[in-house]
């Protein structure tokens, strides 16, 4: 029985740290795989988005939008318009002219 005790030691020994090494090496290679290919495909996604943009010859919209005051209570929306009002466009044929005035100087505090 002091046989599996010697080789238990033995390979605790001396195989237990290259096989840590080797794992923590594939652990490392395979981030960096992971990595790598998150990071080309955001490039390859940059690079479609920009040339789409420029075939449609639209700009893109990309506005981030933060608020500045997270914890602010939030504004009640404008409430819907039940009723839609239709018009009758008509030209103008004598437009009158109004007298030029100063544009307006914002109140003094």
């Amino acid at each position: 029985m002091l046989w599996p005790a010697m080789l238990n030691a033995c390979l605790h020994n001396s195989a237990m740290p290259l096989f840590r090494l080797l794992f923590r090496c594939a652990v490392l290679i395979l981030g960096a795989v992971i990595g790598l290919g998150l990071f080309l495909f955001a490039v390859v996604a940059f690079v479609v988005f920009l040339l789409v943009s420029l075939l449609t010859g639209r700009k893109p919209n990309v506005r981030f939008r933060m608020n500045q005051n997270p914890w602010a209570p939030r504004r009640p929306q404008a409430p819907a318009a039940e009723d839609v009002v239709d018009i009758e466009a008509r030209e103008v044929k004598d437009p009158v002219l109004l007298p030029r005035q100063p544009p307006l100087q914002p109140p003094q505090r």
